[in-house]
C-alpha cells in the first residue's frame, strides 16, 4: 500500500495529465461551429476526467470515478460498479442541462441586446 505521499503524489500526476488531456479536447472542439455543441462535449469531458469517487466503502482513499468502475467491473464483478457510476451519472446529467441553460439564456440575451 502507498503512504499518503504517494496518494498525493499520484493525484498531482493525475490532475496535470488531465488537465494537459482537457486543454488538447478544448482546442479539438474549437472548430466545431455550433457552441452548444462544443460545450456539451467539453462539459463531458471535464466530468469524464475530474469526478472522483471512494475506491472502497470502507476506506477515505479516492480515484477517478471512471478508473473505480472499471475496476469494479474488472476485479469485483456484478453490480459493484454501480457504486461508482451513480455519482458519475448525476455529474454527468447537472453539467449538461448547466452547460444548456448557460447556452440558451446567453442566446437569448444576445438576441435582446441586438434589438
Amino acid at each position: 500500500m502507498v503512504d499518503i505521499y504517494g496518494y498525493l503524489a499520484s493525484w498531482a500526476i493525475y490532475l496535470t495529465a488531465g488537465t494537459v488531456c482537457y486543454v488538447l479536447f478544448y482546442k479539438a472542439t474549437g472548430i466545431i461551429g455550433f457552441k452548444l455543441l462544443a460545450n456539451t462535449l467539453r462539459a463531458i469531458m471535464l466530468v469524464l476526467i475530474y469526478t472522483p469517487w471512494y475506491v472502497a466503502a470502507d476506506e477515505d482513499l479516492m480515484a477517478p470515478a471512471v478508473i473505480v468502475i472499471l475496476l469494479d467491473m474488472i476485479t469485483v464483478g456484478g453490480d459493484s460498479f454501480i457504486r461508482a457510476m451513480v455519482p458519475l451519472l448525476l455529474a454527468l446529467s447537472s453539467a449538461v442541462v448547466l452547460v444548456w441553460v448557460i447556452g440558451i439564456a446567453a442566446a437569448i440575451l444576445q438576441k435582446i441586446i441586438k434589438n
